[in-house]
């Protein structure tokens, strides 16, 4: 016998030794399940009877519970469907309520526009009442003014009228009586120029004035003047009336304000003249 077949036969009473312990082995674990089951004593059969009932039940309960769960799905469905549908109205409605809110929003901010062009218009207006009141105001004014004027003038005028007439009778019976008076000396021979020597030309100015209408003149003896001489009184070329002489001194006069031949107040530095023309 070779080597080879040594260690062959070798090998092989090792593997017959290893599986005749194996088989030992699995021999003495070896379990009759069957017997086990059908054993009184242990009450496997019955046990498994029991479980197969609480199957069956189970089963049936099961049965139940998916016939009761397609009930309820098919309830769900139908309510989901609804609710679906809802949504979808809902959306439908969220949308208008949305393109509405924008027409809201919109007419909204054409409304801002317009009262802030209002307000604009507004302003510039009350600007506009401010001036014209002003303006009336100013025109009242005016027109106050310009009546008070008015009414003024024409009481001066009412004034200077009666002083016209006034002067215009005096002078009417001034004439009359130079008239007769002229008539009353032809007939005595006599000639006016020969009974009184006239005032010498001469102006001056009023160097006071009194309450009880005499006024003091620079005009006196040195300038020719005597009592019952009349200076002619006037004020930047407006006439205002004629004074009498009453009382001479050297360098002044006192004259008495004639009230018939007054157009107008006669305050101190007027201008006195013997002689207009």
């Amino acid at each position: 016998m070779t080597l080879l077949g040594k260690v062959f036969t070798g090998l092989l009473f090792l593997l017959s030794v290893i599986f005749f312990t194996l088989a030992v082995a699995v021999n003495a674990s070896h379990v009759d399940y069957r017997k086990l089951v059908k054993d009184p004593a242990t009450g496997y059969e019955a046990r498994v009877k029991k479980a197969e009932e609480k199957n069956k039940q189970l089963t049936t309960t099961l049965e139940d519970t998916k016939s009761e769960l397609s009930i309820e799905q098919a309830a769900r469905r139908s309510a989901l469907g609804a609710l679906q549908t809802q949504i979808e109205q809902r959306e439908s409605e969220l949308a208008a309520q949305e393109g509405e809110l924008k027409k809201l929003l919109a007419a909204h901010t054409a409304l801002v526009l317009t009262e802030q062009q209002t307000q604009q218009d507004l302003n510039a207006r009350t600007k506009d009442n401010e001036t014209l009141r002003k303006q009336i105001v100013d025109a009242r004014e005016d027109r106050d003014q310009t009546f008070a004027r008015y009414t003024k003038a024409l009481d001066e005028k009412t004034r200077l009228e009666g002083m016209y007439q006034s002067l215009n009778e005096r002078l009417q019976q001034l004439a009359s009586d130079y008239t007769g008076a002229k008539e009353q000396l032809e007939i005595l021979g006599l000639k006016p120029n020969s009974l009184v020597q006239g005032a010498p030309e001469a102006n001056g100015e009023i160097t006071a004035v009194s309450t009880g209408g005499l006024v003091e003149v620079s005009l006196g003896q040195d300038s020719g003047m005597r009592e019952g001489l009349t200076l002619e009184v006037s004020r930047a070329g407006q006439y205002l009336g004629r004074l009498k002489i009453t009382r001479v001194k050297p360098g002044a006069s006192v004259a008495q304000i004639l009230t018939g031949f007054q157009t107008g107040y006669i305050r101190k530095g007027d201008r006195v003249d013997t002689k207009l023309f």
